[in-house]
């Protein structure tokens, strides 16, 4: 349905990039400090709903919010209890792990890996493991010889003649019982965000990575699961500014990015990627970024968390209900 109208709505777009608009914003959100958003159907009932982690450096606090669109604003349904642990981000991850039929919230922190769900009344934690780390760089994606959603992070290999770290994706799976390592890509270079999608028309099994050194433009990286491995199958000149927000959307077909000079761009691919269009400029210091019907109009909505708790929400699509 969505994608359909989607299609359409893609053939009609003129060759030059379409501008989207900025239609929400929010200052000094929640906490101090914003680090990452994930978009799913949190609560079981259609609808696409907003989970973001965060930290509040003063009273050593770090919670994990799940968010919806009430007409005018995100407001909290759920508040996790304090997850703060020194020197340790709040990495988080969304999607059904272990085929519970609703999309979970996996959250890494250096010591422990916690599954939160939603049980009809409250969002309890249904699964908790010793940690795997918590990297900045983690997303979602499907293999097909696993039947459930996979988190993906980044993991390090080695490091370069000139001290860049060069990373690969590992995928952590449901199996026995707990989440384990069950594959991984070889080195793609220093990863600064990642995503899972379905651009190559795979079946959401391909994984998208932004790769560059420093504050320094990169390139955008693609790699499938072709012929029992994961093989790139791209690698292209990306944003002019690193990329620490990137997701996908409209099952996957949809690549956006948001940069951290403050710009949102979207991507479809045709054997590279094509520029669909980019947002207005939203201010420098992106954190991260989630894509979704958040405003439950069939329309494409972009949140954009920046530093330090800005909450941004740009339209891609307007809705049709």
């Amino acid at each position: 349905m969505a994608w359909v109208w989607l299609a359409a709505a893609l053939a009609a777009w003129p060759a030059v990039a379409a501008e989207f608009p900025e239609v929400h914003r929010r200052e000094s959100f929640l906490l101090q400090v914003l680090l990452q958003a994930q978009a799913g159907d949190f609560l079981g009932d259609g609808r696409t709903g907003l989970a973001v982690s965060g930290r509040n450096y003063e009273t050593n606090e770090a919670y994990v919010y799940v968010l919806y669109w009430n007409g005018e604003e995100f407001a909290p349904v759920w508040r996790s209890p304090n997850l703060w642990e020194q020197a340790s981000h709040v990495a988080i991850a969304a999607g059904d792990f272990t085929g519970a039929g609703v999309a979970q919230i996996a959250v890494l922190t250096e010591s422990r890996l916690r599954l939160f769900q939603w049980n009809g009344t409250t969002f309890a934690l249904v699964h908790e493991q010793p940690g795997v780390g918590a990297p900045e760089e983690i997303g979602v994606v499907r293999h097909p010889d696993h039947p459930y959603d996979l988190i993906a992070v980044a993991r390090l290999h080695s490091v370069d003649a000139v001290y860049t770290p060069q990373k690969g994706v590992e995928l952590l799976g449901w199996l026995a019982g707990r989440f384990r390592p069950l594959w991984e890509t070889e080195a793609m270079g220093r990863i600064r965000s990642l995503a899972g999608g379905n651009l190559t028309g795979s079946g959401f099994f391909d994984i998208v990575a932004d790769v560059g050194a420093a504050r320094n433009p990169g390139e955008v990286q693609l790699w499938t699961w072709q012929d029992g491995a994961y093989r790139r199958v791209l690698a292209q000149p990306f944003r002019p500014a690193p990329v620490f927000g990137l997701a996908t959307a409209e099952g996957g077909r949809l690549l956006v990015a948001a940069d951290d000079r403050g710009r949102v761009s979207v991507y479809r691919y045709d054997g590279g990627l094509q520029l669909v269009g980019e947002s207005v400029p939203l201010g420098w210091a992106v954190a991260s970024a989630a894509a979704g019907d958040f405003f439950g109009d069939g329309g494409l909505q972009v949140v954009v968390l920046g530093y330090p708790s800005r909450l941004h929400v740009v339209r891609i699509l307007e809705g049709i209900e």
